[in-house]
């Protein structure tokens, strides 16, 4: 089944996004939601409710602040630096590896592309 990764807004119309296998997706998106801490629940709960509330095979971020908008950037960055290393990393074949990365550095990129992307140093 292919899940959706919904960005709209800079990116293109609402419902645009990158669409992955539902591994990938389950790499990309729980990884990201391991980072999100206490004090972020709003954001968290705002971008996962389709996946968590609704049962859909997506998750949004097309009508998030630019603060919810930038902290799920952040994470989902941390997390594909981080995925070969990780206790999932470690259970995927060595050889899928490069191709999930891929797919995440193409999730990265739309983001890039949206409006409310901000680079913070």
């Amino acid at each position: 089944m292919a899940m959706l990764i919904s960005v709209g807004e800079g990116s293109g119309p609402p419902g645009a996004g990158w669409s992955v296998s539902e591994g990938v997706f389950d790499c990309i998106v729980e990884a990201t939601r391991k980072l999100f801490k206490d004090d972020e629940v709003c954001c968290l709960n705002e971008i996962y409710s389709p996946l968590d509330d609704q049962g859909q095979n997506f998750i949004v971020l097309d009508y998030v602040d630019v603060r919810c908008f930038n902290l799920f950037y952040s994470y989902c960055k941390r997390a594909m630096e981080d995925f070969p290393r990780s206790e999932r990393g470690g259970v995927v074949p060595e050889s899928h590896i490069p191709g999930i990365l891929w797919n995440w550095a193409e999730v990265l990129r739309l983001r890039r592309e949206d409006s409310r992307y901000r680079t913070f140093k």
